[in-house]
């Protein structure tokens, strides 16, 4: 039983029952109402909340994507960047290269003919001297 309705004595034994008048049952149903009304608050304000959240994981997941894709913008065209500048130096380097290996040719080809001329010279030159040596001693000018 509630509050308002008491028994002053225990059922059976001739007690009289008090019941709520209209005025507490009034006061009873307002309260009911605010205690439903705050209730019903609540629910909308849960609600409210659950929408507000699932707006802000919205926004903080595109956020959070978008500043993923710059970043993956970003260090690519830094990679492409590197890339031009290591291909720039390759290119140059290359060159350089090049030009070394050409010296170097030129130098060795250089080498190369002045050891075959001064070889040849030297081989034409002793055998003038052997034909000379020959000459002197077939016409009797030499030992």
């Amino acid at each position: 039983m509630s509050e308002y309705m008491t028994p002053a004595v225990p059922a059976g034994q001739g007690a009289s029952v008090r019941c709520a008048t209209a005025e507490e049952m009034a006061q009873v149903r307002e309260r009911l109402a605010k205690v439903e009304g705050g209730h019903d608050n609540l629910r909308d304000g849960l609600n409210t909340l659950s929408r507000q959240f699932s707006d802000l994981r919205r926004d903080l997941t595109r956020t959070v994507s978008d500043n993923a894709a710059q970043t993956r913008r970003e260090i690519m065209e830094r990679v492409d960047d590197m890339t031009d500048t290591a291909t720039a130096r390759d290119t140059e380097i290359s060159g350089r290269l090049a030009r070394i290996e050409g010296g170097l040719k030129l130098t060795s080809w250089v080498t190369m003919t002045f050891i075959v001329l001064a070889t040849g010279l030297l081989g034409w030159g002793q055998i003038g001297d052997a034909a000379w040596s020959f000459c002197k001693r077939a016409f009797g000018y030499g030992p």
